[in-house]
């Protein structure tokens, strides 16, 4: 499959997407057909090595197959980005192990950044003990990748006076998983349940440490994860931003305001709402196309990631995001009424794009840290 063709695949399973979105999330579960037609299609192994059957398109390529999936149901493009991890680290296991990860190519993988759970040296590997409140799509996984916290005897491991951390992969059979997600008010469609285990034996091979040299030894697997996936998190905001504009711009043109009794369309508030979030969107989109694919240029030609292009980088996919917020925000407010009912389109992007910020917010600090790179400065986020 072409990169190009990864693009036009998304916006081939759009209508099947939206057709089954309501059924996911009044399960809090993405519904088979979805899973197995976003399987088929590649949407969960776009960063897999081509060993294992992976697409390993161009950031950009996949940036935007994702944003186009988001404009459908970001639910569908969680269990894509949240699959991104585990393909990544397929790059650095050994060959026999990466068989078994996939095993079934088409699968979703389950992740989890959270890493409160603790992993004991043991002989061969390690003993992994703890829990991850929120793993998007484990149920349909055959794998899971969780990071947990390395301890020893005197407690927490340190390296270059960090705490240890590391991703381990684990087959979700040999999880503990709650369902805890029915109650989610956002997102409701990536079924992110509450997963625990208990001294639970992981091979040493199974162990990786983000950022390790790959043992596929190609542009996509030799740089820092950060840099090459945090831009993916940006595109669900964006895609989400591209189906609000389309559902507001569909319910104004029908509609009459019963307060004014002029067509929804003819007011000029309206109208201005809807002319700047086209706008912005064209805007944060080509924004982070553009530096995605400079970053890309550069590891591909084996050069250097200058601190000035990751900042651009990172500036373009936090902005992305606040813009595609504050836009939805302003679109449900110069929607109809109806927008206030539950399951509405415009109230289903409401509460998802915030609750994609939220999780975004967790790496807030390379924001900041690109505003002081651009002024100067050394960054504050270590990792950078």
């Amino acid at each position: 499959m072409s990169s190009q063709s990864v693009i036009e695949a998304a916006r081939a399973l759009q209508p099947l997407i939206s057709e089954h979105r309501r059924a996911g999330e009044l399960r809090a579960r993405l519904v088979p057909e979805v899973v197995a037609a976003a399987g088929k299609a590649g949407l969960f192994r776009l960063f897999a090595p081509r060993e294992t059957g992976g697409l390993e398109v161009a950031p950009s390529e996949a940036f935007l197959a994702t944003a186009e999936i988001a404009a459908a149901d970001p639910a569908v493009s969680w269990y894509m980005v949240n699959s991104i991890p585990a393909c990544m680290a397929a790059a650095v296991i050994p060959e026999t192990e990466r068989r078994a990860l996939f095993a079934e190519p088409d699968r979703n993988f389950g992740f989890s950044a959270v890493a409160l759970a603790t992993a004991k040296p043991a002989p061969g590997g390690f003993r992994l003990s703890g829990s991850w409140p929120v793993v998007t799509g484990c149920e349909d996984a055959r794998w899971c990748a969780l990071m947990a916290r390395v301890v020893d005897e005197s407690g927490p491991r340190l390296v270059n006076g960090r705490p240890e951390v590391r991703l381990f992969l684990v087959p979700t059979e040999q999880l503990d998983i709650a369902q805890t997600w029915q109650y989610a008010a956002a997102m409701r469609g990536t079924g992110s349940n509450q997963v625990t285990v208990s001294d639970l034996f992981v091979p040493e091979a199974l162990a990786t440490i983000p950022g390790s040299p790959p043992r596929i030894d190609r542009p996509l697997f030799r740089h820092s994860p950060m840099v090459l996936t945090l831009p993916i998190f940006a595109a669900v905001a964006v895609g989400v931003l591209q189906g609000s504009i389309q559902a507001a711009t569909h319910e104004i043109k029908s509609k009459v305001s019963s307060v004014t009794g002029r067509a929804l369309r003819d007011q000029t508030e309206t109208q201005i709402a809807i002319a700047d979030a086209t706008a912005a969107l064209r805007a944060i989109r080509a924004g982070c196309v553009e530096t995605y694919a400079a970053v890309w240029r550069a590891v591909s030609a084996g050069e250097p990631v200058t601190s000035e292009l990751k900042a651009e980088l990172y500036a373009s996919s936090f902005y992305a995001g606040d813009v595609a917020r504050e836009m939805i925000s302003t679109l449900y407010v110069k929607g109809s009424r109806a927008a206030f009912m539950q399951g509405h389109a415009l109230e289903r992007c409401l509460s998802n794009i915030h609750a994609i910020i939220a999780a975004i917010d967790a790496r807030r600090g390379f924001h900041h840290s690109a505003g002081a790179v651009l002024l100067g400065a050394e960054p504050v986020e270590i990792g950078f």
